[in-house]
């Protein structure tokens, strides 16, 4: 989580939206205690950026009292106020002046303090021995010093450097790279396979790589975007089908004028708007984000003024406002709503891909992962991708930045193959929990765009009731105790928490399934999966056989997840295709499924860590 907020602010910085003295040696001597030679940096100066200063309004920043504990009462639990003054060398006022006034206000949750709240002890506790502790040495190591790292299974002179001086080494580009646009930088997508190697590094509890128990490996850009644009392509030809001709012209990275009727341009914004699209093991986010950044290069030749895209989004706030009045009670008035809209089209403030991408992250893209630490990381690249297209002017409050949403309610760390043991489907749906199932929808929908921290509290509190009354509601319904339990403890805020189940319905309000299903399931031999077996078996897959790797439940789970003529996109192992325990996954496509193209790559190195 420290190198995602690090890298994240690396990319302010280059936008000139964090200052460079944070991260200058010889100015920070004359502002920390005994830089360099204690942990004051990140106390300091990285602890205060993050949850004091990035995710705080700009107007509403502050000290935390030091004067005992009936005095700081207040602020028990406030993890957004500064602290640490006895580790500067400059006043109170001098630490908010020079170093972090002109940051602005970011929001979306990356710089929410994720610890967990202790009687009389914070994040920020003045107690030495309750302090978070990092090295000066781990930011600001020379090139060239040496350290042990043999318990870590590498070298015990092993030459390291600091984090900071690692990141002033590359340049940071601010375009995620196409295919036919690679420059030799650190871009955001880059950056999707520096983190899954992050994803695959020591398990210090197994005494292995996490890559061997997760299967994460990284997926070359090139085979994203194919299996992204293919996707989509069939996607465009089953929902317009009087498209069919143009879909060449319009996937074409040529720069000539698409020509097309008014209808089926507009029919074609329309289909993408609608469409919905989910990976249920993301990792790093390459997947979500190769859709995002096909989709927008769709609407860029589709709708290159924004006109369309903006009536769509008008109409479904309209209609969203008028249902959250009559089911959810929600007193956000539509004018309220509607400016915001505006706010987010307005090209004095945003670039055109601003509005694109922030509409098609909110309504369009979905992604699940087991582990945590790479839905943070999904995030990241999509939090990226926003502050990218934002202008920055400083006469403007928040020097103009609009502050990035909330991804709690898009991304969740969940187990995708472990569904939940649901009654037998009853001839009408009980009216209760259809209307808790409806508030809770359009509250999670709401959170997205919430931007202070008391109204997200405030939401998380209604959701935790919401789930209370939920519980008991489906226990009088006749579900069980332990599923009812499940749903009730589900608590989508927790970025700590992963759940050891998966439904789009509960989850993500899904209830028809998704469009499309992409990605890059996860490589477990099943001989690392023994304990997860029986589990699975209860699921009662039809591709279940006690030998199968991990992978092939993802195909059964990717075609339930999927909406009647929905894709799926996979690429994984070929051993299925032949294998005994292929069997059964094999006669599961070719009954139940249109095999639409298959690409082997026997002979060919796709990955770069072999499987």
């Amino acid at each position: 989580r420290l190198l995602t907020r690090l890298i994240f602010i690396w990319f302010l910085k280059e936008k000139g939206l964090v200052p460079n003295k944070l991260f200058d040696e010889k100015y920070l001597k004359n502002i920390v205690k005994d830089f360099g030679k204690g942990n004051n940096y990140y106390n300091a100066i990285l602890q205060n950026l993050f949850f004091a200063t990035l995710n705080r309004p700009m107007d509403d920043r502050g000290w935390a009292e030091d004067k005992g504990f009936p005095a700081n009462k207040k602020d028990f639990g406030v993890k957004s106020l500064y602290r640490y003054e006895d580790k500067f060398l400059i006043s109170k006022e001098e630490v908010i002046s020079e170093l972090f006034k002109n940051i602005p206000f970011i929001n979306g949750g990356l710089f929410d303090c994720l610890d967990k709240d202790k009687v009389y002890i914070d994040g920020f506790s003045r107690n030495e021995k309750k302090q978070a502790k990092i090295s000066d040495e781990l930011f600001f190591n020379e090139e060239g010093t040496i350290v042990d790292l043999s318990k870590y299974g590498l070298s015990k002179n092993a030459e390291v450097r600091g984090l900071i001086n690692i990141l002033k080494s590359y340049n940071f580009t601010t375009d995620e790279a196409t295919p036919i646009d690679q420059e030799i930088a650190l871009d955001p997508e880059l950056l999707g396979k520096v983190f899954e190697n992050l994803l695959a590094s020591y398990n210090p509890e197994t005494n292995t790589t996490a890559r061997k128990a997760t299967g994460s490996y990284y997926t070359p850009r090139e085979i994203v975007d194919y299996m992204v644009e293919e996707s989509l392509r069939e996607y465009l030809k089953t929902k317009v089908p009087e498209a069919e001709n143009i879909l060449d012209d319009l996937f074409s990275y040529s720069d000539e004028e698409l020509e097309i009727s008014d209808d089926l341009r507009k029919k074609l914004i329309q289909a993408i708007d609608q469409v919905k699209i989910i990976d249920p093991a993301c990792g790093s986010g390459a997947f979500p984000m190769g859709i995002l950044h096909k989709l927008v290069f769709l609407l860029q030749k589709l709708d290159p003024s924004n006109k369309v895209w903006y009536e769509l989004q008008v109409d479904r706030i309209k209609k969203e406002s008028k249902e959250a009045l009559e089911i959810a009670k929600d007193e956000n008035t539509l004018k309220e709503l509607l400016n915001e809209v505006k706010e987010h089209f307005d090209e004095s403030i945003n670039y055109p891909d601003y509005a694109r991408k922030l509409y098609l992250i909110e309504n369009c893209i979905y992604g699940v992962d087991i582990q945590p630490i790479a839905i943070q990381i999904s995030k990241l690249r999509f939090f990226i991708s926003l502050i990218l297209d934002q202008k920055v002017d400083r006469n403007k409050p928040n020097f103009g930045i609009l502050t990035l949403p909330n991804l709690e309610t898009k991304f969740i760390s969940a187990n995708a193959l472990i569904g939940l043991e649901k009654p037998t489907q009853k001839s009408f749906r009980n009216k209760e929990i259809e209307k808790l199932e409806q508030e809770l929808k359009f509250l999670r929908h709401r959170y997205f765009r919430i931007k202070s921290r008391a109204e997200k509290i405030q939401l998380q509190n209604k959701d935790k009731e919401l789930r209370e009354k939920l519980k008991n509601a489906l226990i009088n319904d006749g579900w069980s105790d332990k599923v009812a339990e499940k749903i009730a403890n589900f608590d989508i805020f927790d970025q700590n928490a992963s759940a050891d189940w998966f439904d789009p319905e509960w989850m993500f309000g899904v209830v028809d399934g998704f469009d499309i299903v992409i990605g890059n399931p996860p490589y477990v031999r099943q001989e690392k999966i023994k304990p997860i077996k029986p589990i699975l078996q209860k699921q009662n897959y039809e591709v279940f056989t006690s030998t199968a790797d991990l992978y092939v439940y993802f195909y059964e789970k990717g075609y339930h997840l999927l909406k009647e003529h929905g894709i799926l996109a996979y690429i994984t192992s070929n051993k299925w295709m032949r294998a005994k325990y292929g069997e059964k996954l094999r006669k599961f496509l070719k009954e139940k499924t249109t095999i639409l193209e298959i690409i082997d790559f026997s002979g060919y190195k796709v990955f770069e860590q072999t499987v």
